[in-house]
């Protein structure tokens, strides 16, 4: 029973797809698993993860050095005859489309291969801050052209399954969230790494992790806390708004700036704030209905969270009662701010254990295979 997942990345990190594929291993569902991507030079070309799994990436020569629309059309193309080639009289089982662009290549692949189709999509790709005009257009043809040769869609949230059948007419997707598989921390003091990410003795602590980019919200935080000298704001992570980051926390003594850190580091740094944030923008649909991996690693290192209204991300929280839900006002996120005292996170603390304990990618992995065996994959 061999499985193939593609996906058109280096595959450096894509944590969903390797997480979801052990669970497949370990359950049996497949005896050998390779996950199909793109060759770097700093990578190599087959990269054994455990006895049963292999990451193989195939090559794009042509054109290398150009960057139109043509010679990334062409590349395409090549990587598309490479993946197609590397499937030649191998008796593959099941084809998994991990994204939109890969999605008529994998149709094709199952057809010569005879194997079953799965796409598990990681958000709602056609309704992205991307997505709009003639590549909209485009895109959403696309996806309904292709998703009936599909024998199982999986998706990361429940408004996105709803979309998917009504807008196609399908089956309810399978549902599996984007739930992390949660390291032990390190141990450490405490009050040691409030020190050194730089919240001072005596303040709340908020906290952003993630990626410093458009529509996450991190401008709307550094202009609410710039307002709030009482109140830390400690943002982790990378991307392209570390200069805004860094430019604010050198300007007001109670924003800090704290650099990515190894995924098996996080849960230490985010245990030593007091409240999580999640302020994603209402941009586009695939945001409002998206369930962000900081929201689950806030609540497994103990924090209530703080999110904005958007749909999924409302529910969860309201359901368990594990934190906030603020208005996309300003000044009603600082009033909120402003209110939350460790009384307050005490309140909500059992809530918050509540909702760690039953999000896990345990509880998660076990719905991923219940829809694979409900699907006929043995």
């Amino acid at each position: 029973m061999v499985n193939i997942h593609i996906y058109p990345s280096p595959l450096m990190h894509e944590s969903r797809i390797l997480r979801i594929t052990d669970a497949l291993a370990q359950a049996g569902i497949f005896t050998r698993i390779d996950v199909v991507g793109v060759a770097r030079a700093d990578l190599p070309a087959v990269e054994t993860v455990d006895a049963m799994r292999s990451l193989v990436r195939l090559p794009r020569r042509l054109f290398a050095h150009s960057e139109g629309f043509i010679a990334k059309l062409v590349r395409t193309i090549e990587w598309s005859a490479r993946v197609l080639a590397s499937l030649r009289g191998r008796r593959v089982s099941c084809i998994n489309a991990h994204s939109l662009a890969v999605l008529p290549l994998c149709v094709l692949a199952s057809k010569l291969t005879g194997a079953r189709l799965v796409y598990d999509t990681h958000e709602l790709e056609t309704e992205t801050v991307a997505a709009h005009g003639m590549r909209q257009r485009f895109a959403r043809r696309i996806e309904r052209m292709f998703i009936r040769n599909c024998d199982m869609v999986c998706v990361v949230s429940d408004s996105i399954a709803d979309w998917y059948a009504h807008e196609y007419g399908i089956q309810r997707p399978a549902v599996v969230r984007n739930i992390p598989q949660f390291p032990t921390p390190q141990s450490g003091d405490r009050e040691t790494v409030r020190a050194r990410m730089g919240l001072r003795p005596g303040h709340m602590g908020f906290i952003y992790q993630g990626g410093l980019m458009e529509g996450r919200g991190v401008e709307r935080l550094l202009r609410v806390f710039a307002q709030l000298p009482g109140v830390d704001l400690v943002c982790m992570g990378s991307g392209p708004l570390e200069p805004a980051v860094q430019a604010a926390a050198a300007g007001h003594p109670n924003i800090h700036f704290v650099p990515a850190v190894p995924p098996h580091e996080v849960l230490q740094y985010t245990r030593a704030a007091d409240v999580g944030l999640c302020l994603t923008a209402n941009c586009c649909l695939s945001y409002y209905f998206s369930l962000p991996n900081k929201m689950f690693e806030y609540l497994h290192a103990g924090l209530p969270v703080i999110v904005t209204p958007l749909l999924d991300q409302r529910r969860l929280v309201e359901s368990y009662g594990c934190g906030w839900v603020a208005s996309e006002d300003d000044e009603a996120l600082a009033a909120l701010v402003r209110s939350i005292d460790p009384a307050q996170i005490r309140q909500v603390q059992s809530a918050v254990d509540r909702a760690a304990a039953e999000l896990n990618w345990d509880n998660e992995k076990a719905r991923l295979i219940r829809a694979y065996r409900d699907h006929g994959f043995a």
